[in-house]
């Protein structure tokens, strides 16, 4: 993982990367896979800038999921500064000590579960881009069940990819 923000990395910015606000009330991570958005950041203002290194091989859609899902937002919270109105810091010294799980490329199943979890994201980012764009409150409705159904998928498949008990997804969930 490579987190980045301030001028010096400037050259960075027209990769894709995957940004965050540093405050919110929840993970809010999402995609510029282009890389046009340019941003300011640090300390507990503005954003950041994640970028997966190269040499970890894996999906940025993946590492997408796994920001946002609630596992690790349930763990970033736990190490997290938390401000007055329920804000959490996203800062780069709480997000650098995310434990991602790697993918073993050698292991078919780690290899399916990467694809699943990339598609599953592709999904949530289709469902969020015509969210706005629908007219009547029955389809806005429909699309947030199905933003909601693909969320608890992701969920699912993250607590598997980490080898959760029933006893810890119930721990996450709670809160």
């Amino acid at each position: 993982m490579v987190l980045y923000t301030y001028p010096k990395n400037l050259e960075l910015f027209h990769f894709p990367k995957i940004l965050t606000g540093v405050l919110a009330r929840k993970s809010s991570f999402t995609y510029d896979q282009h890389g046009i958005f340019y941003f300011v950041g640090g300390g507990n203002a503005g954003g950041y800038g994640v970028r997966v290194s190269p040499k970890n091989n894996i999906a940025n859609l993946y590492f997408l999921g796994l920001l946002n899902c609630r596992l690790l937002d349930w763990y970033l919270k736990i190490i997290s500064t938390q401000f007055r109105g329920g804000y959490y810091s996203y800062a780069r010294r709480f997000i650098e000590q995310l434990p991602i799980r790697t993918i073993n490329f050698n292991n078919t199943n780690d290899r399916i579960s990467q694809d699943r979890m990339v598609s599953l994201v592709e999904t949530m980012l289709t469902l969020h881009k015509r969210l706005p764009e629908v007219k009547t409150p029955q389809e806005k409705e429909t699309i947030q069940r199905q933003i909601d159904v693909t969320d608890a998928q992701i969920d699912k498949l993250v607590y598997e990819l980490y080898g959760l008990t029933e006893e810890e997804i119930a721990l996450v969930e709670k809160m």
